[in-house]
This record gives structure tokens, sequence and C-alpha cells, in this order.
């Protein structure tokens, strides 16, 4: 197979490290590190340099990042926050006609990148967003159950929870979210519309271990009510949980309070979503769970599936596990259409969670019959 060069900006990050260590790893490519700090991006090819090399770029300098997209085959975007780099990087990748992988990405970069559609298309460049964890894995999982283990599903229900570091980046990319009111609170998808819970919305669920009893509240992104007019899944929910109350009631006070009207609110207000998140359980190592239930027809018989995919670590970690593995596959799949893509339609779904059970994810999975009145 032929090698690439695998683009990492912000790889001095837990985020972009993880994506790092998955391509040394899991395959042949070369890789070109991005970072203001040359010495710590020299300190991560140490023993390795052979597989790669590094260049001094920040995301907002133009000529610098251009120069950095056009010796790399692929880019994935680990630099934050990603609502202030926007659509930087993926502009320079099509200027120099480089597939683009985002960690980050929601509704407003894939609207800002429909806007080059047909220039991507034209350069047969694949530009996928979204591929993390949440944003990411909450769309990838429930689409592999629907694509491999369901002919059709009529009802899924999916639960997050987990506990790892939380970035200054990412609380600011949270409060911006707040600004622009992105998602849908207190809904779920049906028949591919958005609509809202009809009586009590608040679930108190008993998850497997590690996350055992969690409070669970509905909301909804674009990616993931796209993935579900997709796979034409007729009722579709998704429930986020919080480590504790704190979180939540810090982002109520937020909204409530607009406290995201200046750069200074927004700072002050990303520093204290990342005190709550701090606050980890005592005793529990960092993990990141999705459990999944969903009644749909198999082989023309109702089933019920269970399934939960488990990764043992940090969040942060795994997001940068997806994105490269995203990656590998971009360089991969030769039958896949150039555009811009969530990361649920850009590549396939099973040998992406193939390849993360080889990379330490654990997926479990139980089926049983399922009548009129309910599972056997």
């Amino acid at each position: 197979m032929e090698k690439k060069t695998i683009g990492i900006l912000g790889a001095t990050g837990v985020v972009g490290g993880a994506a790092l260590a998955t391509i040394l790893t899991a395959t042949g490519h070369r890789v070109l590190l991005g970072g203001r700090n040359p010495e710590k991006l020299r300190g991560l090819l140490a023993g390795c340099e052979d597989r790669g090399d590094f260049w001094e770029v920040d995301v907002f300098d133009a000529s610098k990042l251009a120069d950095f997209c056009s010796r790399c085959d692929i880019v994935i975007n680990c630099a934050g926050p990603a609502k202030q780099v926007l659509d930087k990087v993926a502009v320079a990748c099509l200027e120099k006609g480089v597939h683009y992988v985002d960690v980050s990405g929601d509704e407003h970069l894939y609207r800002l990148l429909l806007t080059r559609k047909a220039e991507i298309e034209a350069k047969g460049l694949r530009f996928v967003i979204s591929a993390g964890v949440y944003p990411g894995l909450s769309e990838i999982f429930p689409s592999y159950i629907a694509e491999e283990e369901l002919d059709s599903t009529e009802r899924l229900e999916l639960f997050f929870a987990g506990q790892g570091d939380f970035s200054l980046n990412a609380a600011y990319d949270i409060v911006c979210s707040i600004e622009e009111d992105t998602g849908y609170g207190m809904s779920y998808c049906r028949d591919g519309e958005v609509r809202k819970i009809d009586g009590p919305f608040h679930k108190s669920c008993m998850l497997p271990q590690p996350a055992g009893k969690r409070d669970t509240y509905p909301v909804l992104t674009e990616e993931f009510c796209r993935m579900a007019h997709a796979h034409e899944i007729k009722a579709a929910y998704f429930y986020n949980s919080y480590q504790h109350s704190g979180i939540l009631n810090q982002f109520v006070m937020i909204k409530a309070l607009q406290q995201y009207k200046t750069e200074e609110q927004k700072q002050h207000s990303a520093k204290l979503l990342l005190q709550q998140f701090a606050a980890k359980k005592p005793n529990v190592d960092d993990y990141t769970m999705f459990h999944l239930h969903a009644d749909g027809l198999r082989d023309g018989a109702p089933v019920r599936l269970t399934a939960t995919l488990l990764y043992r670590g940090d969040w942060n970690r795994l997001s940068g596990i997806v994105a490269a593995t995203v990656a590998q596959l971009v360089t991969e799949e030769a039958d896949k259409k150039a555009g811009c893509y969530y990361v649920s339609e850009g590549v396939s779904q099973a040998a992406l969670t193939q390849a993360l059970c080889r990379q330490g994810v654990e997926l479990a999975l139980e089926r049983s019959e399922r009548t009129a009145g309910g599972a056997r």
C-alpha cells in the first residue's frame, strides 16, 4: 500500500497525541506534526524520527498553514478552540488539494464547507468533520448497529456517560454552542423530523459499570438527526448524562444569564465549566461509554438489541483515536465519493467500528426475540 503523509495540527495536545500514537502503531503512513512549540513536537517523535517530521505552524497564520497543508496528503485538525479556528484549516486544505478530517465540527462548520462543496468534489477530496467522541462516536455507534445488526429500526435510544479530563478549549466551544443555541433540547427524532418530547423527559437510568446509575437528559444534534434519517429510524433518542448535577446547573446558569455576550464573558464561563468538570467521581478511572437499546427487524423477525461501546480511558484520547482511524480509512477507501461529510456518512461504519475495537474499544451486544408484549 502506498504510504501517505498524514498531518496533525494541534499535535502537542492530548487529542493530537492520541492521533499520532494511533497512526504510528496502526498504519505504515508517515506523519507531519504541526504546532507552535518545535521542541515539544520534536519530543513527540523521539525514537521514531524515521516515520515523520514536524513543522512550526500557527493555524491563524494563513501563510504557514498553507505551507504545512501543502506537505500532506491528508490533515487531521486537532487544534482549538474550534469556534475560533472555524474553517481556516479546511480552506487551506482545499486550496492545496488535501483531504481533511476534523475532530470537532458542527452544523455551522458543515454549512461553511457546503459553500465550497462543488470545489471539494471537483478536486476529488473528502472532508470529514465531527470525527471525535461526541459528536462522532455518538453517530458512528448507532449507525453501525443500524447497518450491521438490523434490517430496519423502529426505535433507538442511545445513552452517553463518561469521565475524563476537560480542556479550556473544549469548555470555550461549549459556551459558544450555548450562545449559538446549537442542537435541540428536550427533543427526539421522529421519521426524520425533530419533535419535542411530550411528557417527562428526565430519565434516571442504570447503565453498565463503570457508569452505574445516571441522570440523563435528551438532546439532539444535527449529526444525530441526519444519522437517524439516513437509516430511516422511526424514533431516535439521544440522552446525555453528567458526572454530577453541578455541570448541568452551570450550563443552565450560563444560558439563563447570557454569560456569553462578550469575549471576556465566554472565557469566564469556560473557566467555570472547567471547574465543574474537574470534580470527578472518586475511585472511578476515566472511561467513555455509549449504551444503546434498539427495537427492529432482522430476517423478518422482531428483535431487541442491547449494546454497549466502552473505552476504558480518557475521552480526549478516544477522540484522537477516532480521528486518526477516520484519516486512515479516507486514504484507503477508494470507493467513497468526494464531498463534505459528517463522520457517520464519510467512511464505512463497519470498517471504522472494527478498527476501533482492535485499538482497545470494547463492544458488547445482546440480541433477543421481541413479542408484542416485549422481549423474551
